[in-house]
């Protein structure tokens, strides 16, 4: 019996060291740009464990501190973020998603071929990989701006491990999307910035780097999408079926409500069912939360695959002056649960986010 358990606790915690893996966190992307100039992005959050998320508001004027002893910036614009605890039950201290009152949006995906690299000598400024997504939506109105500076390579993103014993790695690249919309991924590879800049570019998942994504997508699309269309969990399968169900919706529709659910349709499509661990397939994890960013009405949309209800806060309407204080709301937990609709008035006065460090 001593022996027997033994085993099955080797067994145990060799399931769980894979489940922490960078290639559990498969998370999908994708933009729909209407006819009538509307642009939504979806994203999906693939991981094995909850991340306490948070709404936060983030108004104008706000001091950030992308790290200790890093960078300091005001925020020119105000922006709604979605973060959370990279690691079970620690403090919240990484954004995953977001939108401004500009109508930017970014969002931040595992790719396990990212490497920020050494800190370079002499030092640049330098933020936490959790403070990626604010540093962009506090800085820049469109697209372009964030292609224009970050092709200078301007600051050093700082890498940590997070999650259950530091297993989780620092391997992430981010996608941005404007009002207009323009697109744009930034991944890092041997410590520099690698840009792919093109409005066509609606589509992002994992691995491997963008480039051999769309390489891969030009194949199937060679294939009726109706009648042979991958159908697994892993990442270039997601990036085809999500650029498949894209063009499925077309460009016509112009109600605000089809359009966001539209988008949240193929986000479903690309997700993981929740369910329990699969001891064969330790890296799949299921999908836990699914956002929508409608970039033109400033809407932004939240659905918890533990919730029957989809909530969500309007920019419009947000008070992002200087002073009016940061500001947030759980998306996660029994309470978050129960909340449906438009849930801006559950916003309460906030500490800012201690960014992750290593």
């Amino acid at each position: 019996m001593v022996a027997r358990s033994t085993i099955a606790s080797v067994l145990l915690a060799t399931l769980m060291a894979a489940a922490w893996s960078p290639s559990a966190s498969a998370c999908s992307r994708a933009t729909w740009i209407g006819r009538d100039g509307s642009v939504i992005t979806g994203r999906s959050m693939d991981w094995p464990y909850d991340f306490n998320t948070h709404f936060y508001v983030i108004p104008r004027g706000t001091k950030n501190v992308g790290i200790r002893g890093g960078l300091e910036w005001e925020s020119r614009y105000g922006a709604v973020v979605a973060a959370g605890s990279m690691t079970p039950g620690g403090p919240i201290d990484g954004a995953f998603d977001g939108l401004n009152e500009k109508g930017l949006g970014a969002n931040l995906l595992y790719l396990a071929e990212a490497d920020f690299g050494k800190e370079p000598s002499p030092p640049k400024p330098k933020i936490s990989m959790g403070a990626w997504v604010p540093y962009v939506l506090s800085r820049y109105a469109t697209v372009a701006e964030v292609v224009a500076d970050f092709q200078k390579d301007p600051l050093y993103i700082v890498p940590a491990n997070f999650g259950p014993g530091g297993a989780g790695h620092p391997t992430i690249h981010l996608s941005v999307t404007d009002a207009s919309g323009d697109s744009a991924i930034i991944e890092y590879i041997a410590g520099k910035p690698v840009i792919h800049h093109d409005r066509r570019f609606q589509v992002m998942t994992n691995s491997p780097v963008f480039e051999q994504q769309l390489t891969l997508n030009r194949y199937w699309e060679r294939m009726d999408g109706a009648k042979v269309l991958p159908g697994s969990h892993q990442s270039e399968d997601r990036f085809v079926r999500a650029s498949y169900y894209l063009k499925r919706l077309g460009d016509a529709e112009t109600d605000p409500r089809k359009q966001v659910a539209g988008v949240m349709s193929v986000m479903r499509n690309v997700s993981v069912p929740w369910g329990a661990p699969d001891p064969e397939h330790p890296n799949i994890a299921p999908t836990y939360w699914r956002t929508v960013l409608d970039h033109g009405r400033r809407g932004y949309y939240f659905e918890s695959a533990l919730s029957p209800y989809v909530v969500g806060v309007d920019l419009t309407k947000i008070d992002f002056a200087p002073g009016s204080g940061i500001r947030s709301v759980a998306l996660e937990g029994e309470k978050a649960y129960q909340l449906s609709g438009d849930i801006s008035a559950e916003l309460k006065p906030a500490q800012p986010i201690a960014y992750l460090a290593p």
